[in-house]
């Protein structure tokens, strides 16, 4: 999508921390689609000053909208009980990935050291190996489709509440486009600097932004764009 150079130079954000200033972008992005998340993360970073005075201050107004979202969706008992398998999926998820690991682990050393209780690892890995790939495999899959349920639960819900959504759909993509502009403007002129071009990529659930070129449609496992600025 192109941009209005006149609207990007209007009132911009000083940068001043890019991955915490991404990471905002995509928080308030996701709330257009209904994925509702815990934001106190994004609350440290505005209080640290990694994002300055200015968003700081429009930051106080905009949580108003989030607070409101996450009341909304924390009334309802279904909406809880899905974010909490989720949850839970993704803590079986790192006990699962650190059993497989500290058992290739202990395979490898017994491998190159030859110790005598080297051949209980086949027999261990015989057993474990089955139930590991399946769980693994639902751990992967498990939590992308609670998150498209609870997403199409939340569409359902919100439908009654039209007038809301509406109001909080314009707040929260003016306050994406004026972060858009802003991180186009830093580049542009040189106020932020990166490694490699990759760096200012950011995940985006909306593209009806002006000055983002996509660089990655969604996926089953990303149910977001990978973009970047169109500068």
């Amino acid at each position: 999508m192109s941009y209005k150079k006149t609207e990007m130079e209007k009132d911009v954000y000083v940068i001043k921390d890019l991955k915490a200033f991404k990471k905002i972008i995509m928080l308030l992005d996701g709330y257009r689609k209904l994925n509702v998340e815990d934001f106190q993360w994004a609350d440290e970073e505005v209080s640290d000053g990694k994002l300055g005075n200015k968003f700081a201050r429009d930051w106080k107004e905009i949580r108003k909208t989030l607070l409101k979202f996450a009341r909304i969706a924390g009334s309802q008992k279904r909406f809880l009980n899905l974010a909490a398998l989720q949850q839970i999926l993704f803590q079986i998820g790192f006990v699962l990935s650190a059993i497989t690991v500290l058992l290739m682990t202990l395979g490898i050393v017994s491998f190159i050291f030859q110790y005598k209780w080297a051949k209980l690892i086949p027999q261990i890995l015989k057993y474990l190996t089955i139930p590991l790939v399946i769980g693994l495999t639902l751990i992967l899959a498990g939590p992308p489709l609670i998150a498209r349920k609870l997403t199409a639960e939340l569409e359902k819900y919100y439908k009654r509440k039209a007038e809301f959504l509406k109001e909080s759909n314009i707040k929260l993509k003016k306050m994406v486009q004026k972060m858009i502009y802003s991180l186009i403007f830093a580049i542009k002129n040189n106020k932020i600097q990166v490694k490699k071009e990759k760096d200012y990529e950011f995940g985006l659930f909306n593209v009806d932004y002006e000055g983002i070129k996509i660089v990655k449609e969604p996926s089953f496992f990303r149910k977001y764009y990978i973009v970047t600025p169109a500068t």
